[in-house]
């Protein structure tokens, strides 16, 4: 009987730690944060349990804060990291089309 009264907890424990995942990350947003102390950028956007678009930065102190996507300031740092992304694009693109030509020499000596 322990085991089944365990075995009901445990299953009740994972569907409430799995469904707070299904729902939105940002409860509150920011306008603005200093640009240089961002790390990371992620965009979510609108999902089945969550009808907003969210973009959530993780700042160099590990700490995540949640910006305004209908700010000015979200969109400058989407489109840089846009930007950002597209240049590296380029710069790995460049990087696997190189080849070299080596020159063949003939030897005149006999």
């Amino acid at each position: 009987m322990k085991l089944v009264i365990q075995s009901i907890i445990l299953l009740v424990c994972g569907v409430v730690c799995n469904s707070a995942i299904l729902k939105c990350q940002c409860l509150r947003t920011s306008k603005r944060v200093q640009p240089s102390l961002i790390k990371k950028v992620q965009e979510f956007p609108p999902r089945p349990y969550c009808s907003k678009l969210e973009i959530i930065v993780t700042l160099k102190n590990n700490v995540k804060v949640c910006l305004d996507p209908t700010h000015k300031f979200a969109k400058a740092v989407l489109q840089s990291r846009k930007v950002k992304s597209e240049r590296q694009a380029e710069v790995r693109t460049m990087g696997s089309t190189t080849t070299t030509t080596a020159a063949t020499a003939v030897s005149t000596w006999s």
